[in-house]
């Protein structure tokens, strides 16, 4: 599913970033540009950027 239209972003562009280190909304606003246009993806993207993440810190856990 897209996050982010205005850039083409989509959920699996996110949960790659996190797991490449990319953790924070700045950080993400930074590389791929999300939130930067219209703004009206940001709750989405901060929730999948939270989903992302946990899901990241658990896999990281378990190795």
């Amino acid at each position: 599913m897209f996050a982010c239209i205005c850039h083409g972003i989509t959920e699996e562009d996110i949960e790659t970033a996190v797991a490449q280190g990319l953790n924070s909304m700045q950080k993400l606003r930074s590389q791929l540009d999300v939130t930067n246009q219209c703004g009206r993806c940001t709750q989405f993207v901060k929730s999948t950027l939270e989903s992302a993440s946990e899901r990241y810190d658990l896999a990281v856990e378990l190795v």
